[in-house]
């Protein structure tokens, strides 16, 4: 069962930034594509969360859950939690025209999503 969790936060990862993302990137100007984003990401983050939850639980209800299975869950749940955090100040560096704090907190959250997505990769295998 814990399999299952995984696999779901790989596809929702690959599904939100290489599809939804750049399409309404393409379909929209760049205030309505703010907005979107705005109301969609939050959703995005809490969702990876409660499925990385999800796989701890799984994982606890298993007999031969391994270590580095906990891990991966565990971390997944709390990078997801991170990115939701710093949601609030992506925004207000975006709204105050602090481009310099937008793109260390940009970058952070591409790369603990980056890092989730590739750790759910390896999850099956270890």
């Amino acid at each position: 069962m814990d399999l299952y969790f995984p696999g779901m936060i790989v596809g929702i990862i690959v599904l939100q930034t290489a599809i939804v993302a750049p399409t309404l990137f393409k379909n929209l100007d760049i205030k309505d594509f703010g907005k979107v984003i705005r109301a969609l990401w939050p959703k995005f983050f809490v969702f990876l969360s409660v499925l990385g939850a999800a796989t701890l639980v799984a994982l606890f209800l298993e007999d031969a859950a391994s270590t580095a299975r906990y891990v991966i869950a565990g971390m997944t749940t709390l990078f997801a939690v991170v990115c939701y955090a710093i949601i609030p100040a992506t925004n207000r560096a975006t709204d105050e025209g602090n481009q310099k704090l937008f793109n260390i907190l940009h970058k952070t959250s591409v790369y603990l999503t980056v890092i989730m997505l590739l750790m759910n990769i390896a999850y099956p295998f270890v």
